[in-house]
């Protein structure tokens, strides 16, 4: 036999012996065995967390605790400027605008009530100006024929009643008043413009020198103390149902003041208005509420007189499952945690109030609970 043939079949007969030349092994690499002590999701859904893991997300747990809680809605609304808070700046007379800056306050720049923001000069047409010039030459005839009048009386001395003497002086002094009157119309009538209230600018329309007619909107002028909110429910029953409100603006929560309602529907919804509570945090300034804008929208957490049995968590509390179901993480054993599929209310601004599926005592996970869902 050839060479190549005892090769061939010493193959066959002993292929653990059979190895390919360097650079040409294609075998698959032996699988790595998983890490027993890593974070992993088990079979039967649950997670395995070692403690070392725990700290390192900060996980933090509470224990369930059956509660009597009030019920609560969450309405949709928008902030909104109250009848004192906000501030049409117009024209009240036709003319011409002179501001002493230069421009009007932009957008965004604090006014005090009183502040003087320009001043108009009245227009008046050319028949209205040359009326006033015969008036005026009028009135200064009238006045040298009274001043005449009255040095002549004056110098008859006890001949006539002082009586006279008086009335002409009065005259005098009267047709003085009217002619300087007529004297400042012709040189121009000006008027001054000032801020109504304090705020702050959210809108100029005017410039320096520009003609303006009676009734002009030269600025909007909003004070973001005075801001309110308002709501919209279909419940009719729900005004009188009101125990307390607020709102969320990023991470902190406001408390807030219901005020009232309309008496008229609007597009098939009750109107509600609510007013903003001052807050410990804010101190002397206006905190987070500074940073409101009319128009903008929010979700108002309203709580009724009614109450539910249910257990109060954070609402960072609640994650997804796979099947789109709200869940709770709970602590079953030290390094191991639960799904709890759950049914749940809104309870504040930052709670929610767990009505179903979560016993009585379990350790809820309330910080960390997204870190623990994504873990597979």
């Amino acid at each position: 036999m050839k060479p190549n043939t005892f090769l061939l079949i010493g193959a066959l007969l002993f292929p653990t012996l059979a190895t390919a030349g360097d650079g040409h092994d294609h075998g698959e690499a032996a699988p790595t065995a998983a890490n027993p002590n890593a974070p992993q999701r088990l079979p039967d859904g649950s997670v395995f967390l070692p403690k070392k893991t725990q700290r390192f997300i900060q996980v933090r747990t509470q224990p369930a605790t059956l509660e009597t809680l009030p019920r609560s809605l969450i309405l949709n609304g928008q902030v909104v400027a109250g009848m004192d808070a906000s501030s049409k700046v117009q024209a009240l007379q036709a003319g011409r605008l002179d501001i002493a800056n230069g421009s009007l306050p932009a957008i965004g720049d604090k006014v005090e009530k009183g502040q003087v923001l320009a001043t108009l000069t009245l227009a008046k047409d050319a028949q209205e100006g040359t009326n006033q010039a015969a008036e005026a030459a009028d009135l200064q005839e009238q006045l040298k024929l009274a001043e005449l009048e009255q040095q002549r009386l004056q110098g008859l001395g006890d001949l006539i009643p002082r009586r006279d003497v008086d009335t002409a002086a009065a005259t005098v002094r009267s047709l003085q008043a009217r002619l300087a009157v007529f004297r400042k119309g012709a040189k121009g009538v000006t008027e001054t413009v000032r801020s109504p209230i304090s705020g702050i600018v959210t809108a100029s329309h005017a410039a320096n020198g520009q003609a303006v007619q009676a009734g002009d909107l030269l600025l909007d002028i909003i004070d973001p103390s005075k801001l309110q909110v308002e709501a919209l429910t279909y419940d009719p029953a729900l005004p009188a149902n009101i125990a307390a409100a607020n709102v969320t603006i990023g991470k902190q929560t406001l408390a807030l003041r219901y005020q009232g309602n309309s008496q008229q529907l609007r597009q098939q919804a009750l109107p509600l208005r609510f007013s903003f509570l001052p807050s410990p945090l804010e101190g002397e300034g206006l905190g987070v509420r500074g940073s409101l804008a009319a128009g903008s929208p929010v979700q108002v957490t309203v709580q009724t007189r009614e109450t539910l049995q249910g257990v109060a968590v954070p609402a960072e509390a609640l994650a997804r499952n796979p099947s789109n179901q709200t869940v709770v993480w709970v602590k079953t054993t030290p390094e191991q945690y639960a799904p709890r599929v759950v049914q749940y209310q809104p309870l504040d601004g930052e709670r929610v109030m767990i009505t179903a599926g979560l016993p009585d005592g379990e350790r809820v996970v309330v910080q960390a609970t997204n870190l623990i869902n994504q873990i597979r």
